[in-house]
């Protein structure tokens, strides 16, 4: 069944394109195919691929034999290549990577070609190829130091194998046959490092087998460790075997903190993080436990406490802790804000958050917060400046709050997409990497598409070529793909781009009982965060399809709407989906009386949560209570997320597909 939608051209040299269920993109023209492969050609390359779907390696080599496409051929290797296959040699798979530098999944590929290197492979061909890359595989870590043994390089090649057994991760029966084969070169330290790292890892059954290879004082201390990360029972008895020298172990005390947690124990969590090891080890695990552990004594009303556990988060705002820095700072800054009533503190905390980020959604986070901070200072000025600094961001939820304080009664102004130099067009169309898109569109093989695509961004240099890349993915049906490249031109360069908001016509409700019509911008702005319309979606939760409807929740809906209920139909049949999908947001705004935000919370969490909350932190359509706050005391992150993305993303949709001018609401969709 089809929802017909008339093709319409919009503003900016832009097109509309209906697919077979009605999405609509509006994106860069992609130019037509120059050529394309045979029905039968398509057909031998999807088998082919199947093939490798299915793990039958043997059917996709006979398959590319028959394949008379040089391209088509070519994928079909590439495709094998990534796979396990005791058939494909080092030599056939770095031969291929040397060949393509350009083709994806170069890391995977890689270790593939390090698992493939055996005994007879020469040092010097082993040496030759580490010479241009470092080993990723625990088994390339190794097969490096073996080479530089075999060629007499006896320091380097003895540090390398240290290297692989305290940093590389192997099977069993290739970790025992590394053992067997280096243990003389390995010392006990190189043992204590390994088990510590695959413990801190949580790696259980190679932590089981390093048990017995360190003396028993590590390993008392190793199995408490065990003991504490899976909560077995006798905890207290296994930590009571660690010795004196070594119960202020950081991974020891870290686990007991993390168990602590787990169990409830807040009070005692919070006397670990009062006293930590002057060496974390690792810092962004520690974060995560003073994160929850900081966040429910602010939900004890235990203010101060949570201001301090926060503040002692101990990250750096630079490389890999960025995000938990920002992420620190922010809260930091909320609390004192907010609860301690102490803005010269908060504005601190909220520059500092502001400073570390490059990306459009934390930098107006930052910003506006600064501005509220200032606010509250009486710096009017200085608030107007940050405020502005924010309104930057006009896609993004705090970038919207901001713009609705600067410039009260104001529409997002979204400029519309420049077209593409042709010329830049059919440089583009000539790549070997767009041609293997295309190949895999004639065989339907949408399912890899994925490597490609991100590929071709990760090569694009120019936002042109970019939003061609997004194009190019629409065209061969992936719309979320399109969608999500056209996320990243948006984070990566603050450009708005309208092929980050594909539009559809969802189908009416007219069916008793089901609830009035969802405004269509809503419905588009929960689908765009939940699937970016992609119909075949499957969560890891086993949420389904466009709407991603967990299979309980979409028979209950079907049954109220007396429709038989199936599951295939959830992936394959988008009115199917988009129809249950819409009773169930039109039942929950039901149910909150047109509350936007406890409806969407409900659908990402459940209403048996959102009720909790209500209970916990008040009743957000009263006018004494604070919504934007409220969004922010939600404790389930990915929820917080979702409800603040769904709410940026429905402005957005409002002025697509509203009138010129449409004012911004979020503010008043916040506190409905």
């Amino acid at each position: 069944m089809n929802i017909p939608r008339t093709c319409k051209l919009l503003a900016g040299a832009v097109i509309a394109l209906t697919v077979a269920f009605g999405v609509t993109f509006v994106s860069p023209a992609f130019p037509a195919k120059a050529e394309s492969l045979t029905a039968k050609e398509a057909g031998k390359l999807r088998m082919g691929l199947e093939a490798i779907d299915k793990g039958n390696i043997r059917k996709a080599r006979a398959t590319t034999k028959i394949l008379t496409s040089s391209l088509a051929r070519k994928i079909l290797t590439w495709g094998r290549l990534r796979q396990p296959d005791p058939n494909a040699s080092f030599t056939e798979i770095s031969a291929f990577m040397t060949a393509n530098p350009d083709w994806p999944d170069q890391k995977k590929l890689q270790r593939r070609a390090e698992e493939a290197i055996t005994d007879k492979t020469p040092a010097v061909a082993v040496l030759t190829w580490f010479r241009e890359r470092q080993p990723l595989s625990g088994d390339g870590k190794a097969r490096f130091g073996e080479a530089l043994l075999a060629s007499g390089l006896t320091q380097e090649g003895q540090a390398a194998i240290r290297d692989a057994w305290i940093k590389g991760n192997f099977t069993k029966n290739r970790e025992r046959a590394f053992y067997k084969r280096h243990r003389r070169l390995l010392s006990g330290a190189d043992h204590r490092q390994r088990l510590d790292r695959l413990q801190w890892e949580g790696k259980y059954w190679p932590v089981r087998r390093m048990l017995w290879k360190v003396p028993p004082d590590y390993r008392a201390l190793g199995v408490a460790r065990q003991f504490l990360r899976y909560r077995r029972g006798n905890v207290d008895t296994a930590i009571a075997k660690v010795s004196d020298a070594l119960i202020n172990d950081p991974g020891l005390i870290y686990e007991r903190l993390r168990w602590r947690r787990r169990k409830g124990k807040y009070a005692s969590a919070r006397k670990i993080l009062d006293n930590p090891p002057d060496d974390l080890v690792r810092p962004n695990f520690w974060w995560k436990e003073r994160f929850l552990v900081a966040r429910h004594t602010l939900r004890e009303g235990r203010i101060t406490d949570a201001y301090r556990i926060t503040k002692e988060h101990g990250l750096e705002g630079h490389g890999d802790w960025v995000s938990g820095y920002a992420e620190a700072e922010w809260l930091a800054g909320w609390i004192a804000l907010r609860f301690l009533e102490d803005a010269a503190v908060a504005k601190g905390h909220f520059e500092n958050m502001y400073n570390a980020v490059k990306y459009p959604v934390s930098r107006a986070r930052g910003a506006y917060w600064t501005a509220r901070a200032r606010e509250a200072l009486d710096d009017h000025d200085g608030a107007e400046t940050w405020y502005r600094l924010a309104a930057r961001h006009p896609t993004t939820y705090y970038g919207q709050l901001a713009l609705a304080r600067t410039h009260p009664g104001a529409s997002l102004e979204l400029l519309a997409q420049p077209e593409t130099d042709d010329k830049e067009r059919q440089a583009f169309k000539a790549l070997e990497l767009v041609l293997a898109v295309e190949a895999l569109g004639d065989a339907k093989a949408g399912d890899w598409l994925r490597p490609f695509i991100l590929r071709l961004d990760t090569m694009a240099g120019t936002p042109d070529r970019r939003l061609l890349t997004s194009a190019l993915a629409r065209a061969n049906g992936r719309p979320d793909l399109a969608v999500l490249i056209a996320k990243r031109i948006a984070r990566d360069n603050g450009t708005f781009s309208g092929a980050a908001f594909p539009e559809l016509d969802p189908p009416p409700l007219r069916i008793r009982g089901a609830g009035p019509r969802v405004e269509e911008p809503l419905i588009l702005a929960v689908i765009r965060q939940e699937s970016a319309f992609n119909i075949k979606a499957k969560s890891h939760a086993n949420a389904y399809g466009l709407m991603q409807l967990m299979p309980r929740t979409a028979l209950k809906v079907a049954k109220s709407l007396r429709l038989p209920y199936s599951r295939r139909r959830l992936v394959t049949d988008a009115v199917y989906n988009l129809t249950l999908g819409q009773a169930y947001l039109a039942g929950l705004l039901k149910k909150y009386k047109g509350s936007y935000v406890l409806a969407l919370a409900a659908y990402n969490a459940g209403p048996s949560r959102v009720s909790r909350w209500l209970r916990r932190n008040g009743d957000l359509r009263k006018k004494d209570v604070d919504s934007i706050d409220w969004v922010e005391r939600i404790p389930i992150g990915e929820t917080r997320n979702y409800v603040q993305r769904v709410l940026e993303n429905l402005q957005v949709y409002r002025r697509r597909l509203g009138k010129e001018g449409a004012a911004l609401r979020l503010e008043s969709d916040l506190h409905q």
